[in-house]
């Protein structure tokens, strides 16, 4: 099932993770499952649709979204190819609070010239607050 969206074309099946908020760093999960989409062998330019929909930005709070690309499935070889960073100003390079919102993260699959297949999303809380959560939906949209 597809649907349109203002960011672009939403396709189910290229959904990597589903809403619900985690607390400690982990794979992108739909349906509770680790979600792992396989571009192909082909150069894919595509943009990760992060929707943020609570994220801690009180002192000392970090977290990090990362689109990964990897030829190995993600049992090795993984490159962050697109970053959000998310939290307390004074955790993140520039001077703002960043925390609710929806995203844009535009990335292609190729690493020094080879064609990686397969992509994910990871998230990193790397603060140190015991009650920090993030809950986030993400989603790829390939560009023309």
């Amino acid at each position: 099932m597809s649907r349109n969206i203002h960011l672009g074309t939403l396709d189910e099946l290229r959904i990597l993770k589903d809403a619900g908020a985690i607390t400690v760093s982990a794979a992108g999960t739909v349906g509770g499952s680790a979600k792992v989409i396989d571009l192909g062998e082909a150069r894919t330019d595509a943009k990760a649709i992060v929707n943020v929909t609570a994220a801690g930005t009180g002192t000392g709070e970090k977290q990090v979204i990362n689109i990964q690309v990897s030829d190995d499935n993600f049992a090795a070889d993984i490159y962050n190819v697109a970053v959000l960073e998310l939290g307390e100003a004074a955790q993140l390079v520039g001077d703002t609070d960043v925390g609710v919102g929806t995203y844009e993260l535009p990335f292609t699959n190729v690493i020094n010239g080879v064609v990686k297949p397969y992509v994910r999303v990871y998230a990193t809380i790397t603060d140190v607050s015991p009650d920090t959560s993030l809950n986030y939906e993400c989603h790829l949209v390939p560009l023309k």
